[in-house]
């Protein structure tokens, strides 16, 4: 029914993520990932004790994914101001497109498994010296005068998180766009009257 360990572990992954992109982690049956995976349920308690540690694995993924997508984003980008616009919008639009991760982030971590609250909390602290790097960087350049970057970068990954309301997610690419660089323009330039 399955051909190598590793591939019945992946497809496993693979048709979980989906389904529960698709139908949430409740409405999603085991039998129906074992059956669209086509591995035996004995291949799947070998690599899974149970639908939720299954649902961790893919959140898990999903967060390493998009922590992998902002550095990226961010190392090619040219200027501290240029990295601090593509990680806002990598990551809007990509925790738009991971569909488990956002779920999560969306609603309690704990009406889930309180063990997600981890993989939340270490891709948090993972963005956050992304950002802190950035914010170096362009202090060192001269760019950004902070007094506190490690308190800033923290600041400004909360309120990455927060920009996964529904009005983002469910706005078009332009307006994402649109909305990033108005949050930027606040954070480069503040709200004072000059």
């Amino acid at each position: 029914m399955d051909g190598p360990i590793g591939d019945a572990r992946e497809r496993i992954i693979a048709t979980a993520q989906a389904l529960f992109s698709r139908f949430g982690l409740r409405k999603t049956t085991l039998e129906e990932i074992i059956h669209r995976a086509n591995v035996a349920r004995g291949t799947f308690y070998k690599h899974f004790s149970n639908k939720e540690v299954l649902f961790m694995e893919v959140v898990a993924r999903e967060s390493a994914t998009l922590t992998a997508l902002i550095r990226e984003a961010v190392r090619e980008a040219p200027t501290p101001q240029e990295k601090m616009k593509a990680y806002l919008k990598v990551r809007v639009r990509t925790v738009a497109e991971l569909a488990n991760l956002y779920e999560v982030t969306r609603e309690t971590a704990s009406e889930y498994s309180p063990r997600c609250e981890g993989v939340r909390e270490k891709h948090l602290l993972e963005e956050q010296r992304i950002v802190q790097s950035v914010l170096e960087d362009g202090m060192s350049e001269g760019i950004f005068d902070l007094r506190a970057p490690k308190l800033t970068a923290s600041a400004i990954a909360m309120a990455a998180r927060g920009l996964e309301s529904s009005w983002m997610l469910e706005a078009n690419s332009l307006e994402i766009e649109e909305g990033a660089d108005i949050l930027l323009e606040v954070l480069f330039r503040g709200i004072l009257r000059r």
